[in-house]
């Protein structure tokens, strides 16, 4: 498998909102931009789940957040002249 982490230093989510944060329209308890949709990790998911492709979120609230998107063994393919960071 391959791993895509996303790691943030922002103000993380909290664990009673964790279980929600893939819901359409979610934006939180502790929202503080009154323009959030609710929409972003809802469709991340969504894609994910379509593309066969792993989706995990750990946050700690006040601290980080980091999303790990996994891509399975035999759906990733090497492109000539692309490398792998």
């Amino acid at each position: 498998s391959v791993f895509l982490v996303i790691k943030d230093n922002g103000c993380g989510i909290s664990a009673s909102d964790l279980p929600r944060i893939f819901e359409k329209g979610f934006t939180g308890s502790d929202r503080t931009k009154g323009s959030s949709t609710g929409m972003g990790l809802y469709l991340a998911k969504t894609l994910c789940d379509r593309l066969g492709l792993g989706l995990a979120v750990e946050s700690q609230e006040g601290e980080i957040t980091k999303v790990t998107v996994v891509f399975p063994k035999g759906t990733v393919h090497e492109m000539d002249g692309a490398s792998i960071l």
